[in-house]
């Protein structure tokens, strides 16, 4: 056990009080972090495109998750196909307070914004976590799963899973 008077005798960070010499030159300003722009990420798309439909819900937490999800009910419905564009408009409409025109409106609206916005992007929605906090600022992180990836044809695709499976 350490005590005041082996701590003396001591070197390192909590024995010696002598000074000791520092490694990094202070008087040159520190590197700068790097200048190029970053590519928008999934999450960052989302937030876009979800943007109409955010500000509908206004500023209440939860009315942003909400929001969120509707968002990306359509988003994930727009990557698969009409099936699941009418699956997405069956589920809407089932929500308190909607009507079947203002589903349709919306869904209409939201579908003509991902073509327009992201016509190329195939990633499917699997989860979200939004997070709302005052210490360390708003969090939002998407999981998502390529499901045409490059190069690879739907037939191809289907093939590749027997043969692994």
């Amino acid at each position: 056990m350490s005590s005041p008077r082996s701590r003396n005798r001591t070197q390192g960070a909590f024995g010696n009080r002598r000074p000791r010499p520092i490694e990094r030159d202070f008087s040159e300003p520190a590197p700068a972090a790097d200048p190029t722009p970053r590519e928008p990420t999934i999450a960052d798309k989302l937030i876009q495109f979800a943007q109409p439909i955010l500000q509908q819900a206004g500023n209440h937490q939860t009315a942003a998750k909400g929001a969120m999800n509707v968002a990306i009910l359509i988003w994930n419905a727009s990557i698969e196909g009409e099936e699941k564009v009418a699956e997405a408009k069956k589920t809407l409409a089932g929500l308190p307070g909607a009507s079947v025109e203002q589903v349709e409106e919306l869904v209409k609206v939201m579908l003509e914004r991902k073509l327009e916005m992201f016509p190329e992007e195939k990633l499917l929605i699997t989860n979200f976590v939004l997070k709302f906090s005052r210490r360390h600022g708003d969090q939002f992180r998407v999981t998502a799963v390529n499901i045409n990836p490059e190069g690879v044809q739907k037939a191809d695709l289907s093939d590749l899973v027997k043969v692994g499976g």
